[in-house]
């Protein structure tokens, strides 16, 4: 019996297709890493970069304040208020808000203290500017500090900028504020190694840096995190700093965004 060779001739492709094959390729791999970078930046949060440089947890704060617009409150509307806010995030308040007033303001307040947490509402009513009567200018203040879950301030915070998104016309402003310990007094290079973790987790970028012995405090910005404030045409929404607890021989980790709450 007769072979039969079969010849099987591969196509051969134009190169003007195998560039544009390329092209496309290039393409693809562009934006699956901008796919995959929005991924990590929506699901990386403050807490998850805190928690890489492993210290031992103190507390967790967050901070939400908003001016609203309205002219008159008296302090009926505004215990209503405060009684409002506090059951959407599940907190029973006992008995009346305690009222300051003088001249240029009027405070009303209620805090809670549990095991662990502690929670502070307040209406602030500014009466007077520079001396002279002006129409009433309010701001809503609550802030949750809580000492066993890091994890918990988040939804938390969430919760409040709903509520205070409720109220129309509100400029509302927000900081999360983490703190943790090491044991000991870390050296500048252990210092510089939690702050690189940290900023590594985040993807963010150093903007000013103050790193001596007694001042260690680092700005920086993240595309990862919303909230920013603007200093010298410059973003910025991650503060970190470290100090020394010379009574507990002990160094103290704070982390926040936009800022830290007290001035540095």
């Amino acid at each position: 019996m007769e072979e039969r060779k079969i010849k099987i001739r591969s196509a051969k492709v134009p190169k003007h297709m195998l560039l544009w094959m390329l092209i496309a390729a290039v393409w693809l791999f562009v934006i699956l890493k901008m796919l995959i970078g929005a991924l990590f930046e929506k699901n990386t949060s403050l807490v998850s970069a805190f928690s890489v440089t492993n210290p031992v947890f103190s507390s967790a704060t967050v901070e939400v304040t908003a001016r609203f617009p309205e002219e008159y409150l008296d302090s009926f509307d505004k215990q209503q208020m405060l009684r409002k806010i506090a059951k959407e995030i599940g907190l029973t308040i006992e008995g009346e808000a305690e009222i300051i007033s003088t001249k240029q303001r009027q405070e009303l307040s209620y805090e809670k203290q549990a095991r662990a947490a502690t929670t502070n509402l307040r209406i602030i009513s500014l009466l007077e500017e520079n001396g002279e009567e002006t129409e009433p200018k309010h701001y809503l203040y609550a802030k949750i500090t809580l000492t066993e879950s890091a994890e918990s301030i988040l939804l938390y915070k969430e919760r409040l900028e709903k509520i205070f998104g409720g109220l129309k016309g509100c400029d509302i402003s927000t900081t999360i504020q983490l703190v943790g310990e090491y044991s000991g007094y870390l050296t500048e290079n252990r210092k510089d190694a939690v702050t690189e973790r940290v900023l590594s987790a985040l993807n963010a970028k150093v903007v000013y840096d103050y790193r001596e012995d007694d001042l260690y405090t680092v700005y920086a910005y993240t595309g990862a995190l919303e909230n920013y404030i603007t200093v010298e045409n410059k973003k910025i929404n991650i503060h970190l700093a470290m100090s020394q607890d010379e009574e507990n021989y002990k160094t103290i980790l704070y982390l926040a965004s936009p800022i830290l709450p007290d001035v540095w």
